[in-house]
Parts: C-alpha cells; sequence; structure tokens
C-alpha cells in the first residue's frame, strides 16, 4: 500500500493556551510602554531642533533688513496703543502688524510665528482663517488678516518673546527698556547691528512665564512653548535668538528671568 505523502511524517501541533496568549500580550504592552515615551520624546525634540532653525533664520533675517537700513537699525514697528493705561501691561510678544508683511521679504515665513513645540495655536489660526475664507492661511498677508479680523486685535501676538525696542504709539516711550522695567541687567536691548550687547541680548525667546515666590528667592515657572509634557509647569528647555545669528537652548534648570511683568509675572530665557 502506498502511503499518501501528506498523512505521513505530519508533525503534532499545539495551539497557544489562553494564558500564553495573555504572557505574550502583556510582554508586549510593557514594550510598548517602554517604547512609547521614547518616540514621544524624539518627535517633541524634534519639534525644538525645528524652533532653534527657526530662531537662526530670523537672525539671518533680522541682519538682511538691518543691512538695507542706511543706519543699519533692526526691524522696529511702533505697537499702536497710544492709549495704554500702565506701561506694565505691554506684553513682550505684542508685535505690529506690518512686521509680519515687512518681514517677509527678508525670508520670515508665517510658520516662524509659531513655536513648532506648540503646534495648536498655529492650528487654532488656521481654523478660525479657514472659516472665515474657505482656505488655509498661508501668505504673510493672511495671518494679519487673521489677527486683525479674526481675533480683532490691533496687533499680533505670536509664540515668540520679541525683544527689539519698539515706540509705543506716537509717545517717545520705547518698550522693553530697562529704564522703565525691572530688569536682570540693566544693559539695553540691541537696536542696531553696531550695538554692544548684539550677542549677549536676545531677539526673539520662546514664549517662557513665571512666577516668584513670597519671598522673590525662587521663580516658579507657569507655562512655556517647551513644555513635556504638554502641561502648565512642565517646561524643559527654552531656545533663544540672537541677532549675531548664534542660538541658545537652555535645559530648565538653567533659565534666567529676563523681566518682571505685572502682578509678579516674570518672562525668562
Amino acid at each position: 500500500m502506498t502511503t499518501h505523502p501528506f498523512t505521513t511524517g505530519r508533525l503534532s501541533r499545539r495551539a497557544f493556551t489562553l494564558t500564553e496568549l495573555l504572557v505574550v500580550l502583556g510582554v508586549i504592552a510593557v514594550l510598548v510602554g517602554l517604547l512609547l515615551p521614547s518616540l514621544a520624546y524624539a518627535r517633541f525634540r524634534s519639534k525644538v531642533t525645528v524652533c532653534s532653525n527657526n530662531y537662526r533664520q530670523w537672525g539671518v533675517a533680522v541682519a538682511l533688513y538691518a543691512s538695507d537700513d542706511r543706519l543699519g537699525r533692526l526691524p522696529s514697528y511702533a505697537l499702536p496703543v497710544d492709549r495704554m493705561t500702565q506701561y506694565s501691561t505691554i506684553e513682550p510678544w505684542f508685535v505690529a502688524l506690518e512686521m509680519i508683511t515687512n518681514m517677509a521679504p527678508h525670508g520670515v515665513t508665517v510658520p516662524m510665528w509659531f513655536c513648532p513645540a506648540r503646534g495648536r495655536s498655529f492650528r487654532m489660526h488656521q481654523e478660525n482663517f479657514r472659516a472665515r475664507n474657505g482656505r488655509d492661511l498661508v501668505t504673510p498677508a493672511d495671518l494679519v488678516e487673521e489677527f486683525a479680523v479674526g481675533q480683532r486685535a490691533a496687533f499680533a501676538f505670536p509664540d515668540l518673546f520679541w525683544w527689539i525696542p519698539r515706540r509705543l504709539g506716537e509717545s517717545s516711550l520705547e518698550f522693553p527698556d530697562p529704564k522703565l522695567l525691572k530688569t536682570r541687567v540693566p544693559d539695553p536691548w540691541p537696536s542696531r547691528m553696531s550695538d554692544p550687547t548684539l550677542a549677549t541680548q536676545p531677539i526673539p525667546t520662546d514664549w517662557t512665564m513665571g512666577e516668584w515666590d513670597d519671598n522673590r528667592t525662587t521663580i516658579q515657572i507657569t507655562g512655556g512653548n517647551h513644555a513635556w509634557p504638554a502641561v502648565v509647569g512642565a517646561v524643559k528647555t527654552s531656545n533663544s535668538g540672537y541677532a549675531d545669528g548664534h542660538v541658545e537652548t537652555r535645559p530648565r534648570d538653567k533659565l534666567q528671568w529676563q523681566v518682571e511683568g505685572r502682578r509678579s509675572a516674570v518672562y525668562l530665557y
């Protein structure tokens, strides 16, 4: 008798038991739990790198702007705040709307006004603009329209602190001015490429806030762009860019306070 080739030599097979399947699933869950934080942190770090590159581009744009100015002045556009109640009500993230369009020829794109690690901010403006206009927010003029029409604001409030001094309306006052604010160092921020503080006083810095304790000995960080995870007080790093083109990324424990604002608010970099 000839034996059918598929009926001999068959290996015995045993199915996985429920316990074995649960063990395998448990091991997979543990591995996923170990890998996900690492992958998420890697994505976060890539966003911080994009932010650093944006600030380098800001340095190039500022230098190009100054080279086109016969006096070598850095970009400064007056804020429309003639009727402000107090000097301390001005915030470092207030910039004139015209700055958005006027910096575009020097290489400042729409994404450079927003922090890559704080994507929800740009998405909000994008959704608002799309709802009104039926298309995406793409150009600097679109961004101006979003602030002026969508937000009904007289100025822009991007995801960064801007430290180049700018005039307040038609007055003789400028912001920021170390003579009118409580600052960590008395040195003025640069206004021209020839100023000695060009490499020591930052131009754009990340949006990082804090508050003094009751004894004014330590600062509690209350929020900022580079938060990980994205919860209040969990800032891990902060970027600052300089008009000479270099960029610094500081860890949380190396952050320095820059200016005191209203109600014990502190701006850091």
